[in-house]
């Protein structure tokens, strides 16, 4: 079923209370500002797409995971491959999300595998990781509260990950103990100082692996000590080898 709005369906599933469904997105195809009165959820299986809304801009890459609220406005861009997305309705978010990290990768390979294999159990664990979604997405809003010198400490994270930062050198520039810091961290943030450096260094990777740059070359433009490296950590963390991953996206 072709919808010129919301791309093309291949499939459909009720599990549970929620609504499943398929959907392929031709490149170089645009959909155009919208919203929706109920939120959903997004989740990206191939390819990929740009989504504007009012506020941010979201590169949505393959294992990423968007969470729409009531209402919300965005326009989605196809720009250089076809995508395959699946949607879940019937969830109740109240503020939007976007996670691309490794847990948000975990949890959008079984709703895959849910979706392509149901089962007696299937309701139960599609719930569940509905639930865990609304864990993870309301986290992320929390993040706001957290205190202005960790706040720096996050903001220095995202943008100097590819270095090797270490957690006394974070804790002095921030003018706290190294313990208090990774306390605080991971209240406020869910996960420790380390975890979070891995996953910003495998997301860097895993953007930088739609290219055809040697995967030596990503590793250590990425942060990790060689290539040998940069796989345990990529498979950890996505259940996929990089050259995997890589054959996963159409050029």
């Amino acid at each position: 079923m072709q919808n010129d709005l919301f791309g093309e369906r291949l499939a459909a599933r009720e599990i549970g209370g929620f609504a499943l469904a398929l959907s392929r997105y031709e490149r170089h195809s645009h959909i155009p500002a919208h919203a929706h009165e109920a939120p959903f959820v997004t989740v990206v299986l191939e390819g990929g797409y740009r989504e504007t809304t009012p506020h941010d801009v979201r590169e949505c890459v393959p294992q990423s995971i968007v969470v729409h609220e009531p209402g919300e406005r965005h326009a989605d861009t196809f720009a250089h491959r076809m995508t395959t997305c699946l949607s879940v309705h019937g969830a109740a978010f109240e503020r939007s999300a976007f996670l691309a990290t490794p847990a948000a990768a975990a949890m959008a390979m079984k709703l895959r595998d849910e979706f392509r294999a149901p089962d007696a159990f299937s309701p139960m664990v599609v719930e569940a990781l509905m639930l865990e979604l609304c864990a993870a997405s309301g986290r992320q809003a929390s993040n706001e509260n957290a205190p202005s010198w960790l706040r720096e400490v996050r903001t220095t994270l995202e943008r100097r990950f590819r270095e090797p930062l270490t957690l006394s050198a974070l804790a002095e520039a921030a003018d706290v103990q190294a313990a208090h810091l990774a306390r605080a961290f991971r209240r406020h943030y869910g996960s420790t100082v380390g975890e979070r450096l891995r996953e910003l260094r495998v997301e860097y990777a895993r953007q930088r692996l739609e290219s055809r740059t040697p995967l030596s070359e990503i590793a250590l433009d990425a942060g990790f000590a060689d290539q040998s490296h940069f796989t345990r950590t990529f498979r950890r963390a996505t259940g996929m080898t990089p050259s995997a991953f890589r054959r996963s996206i159409a050029f």
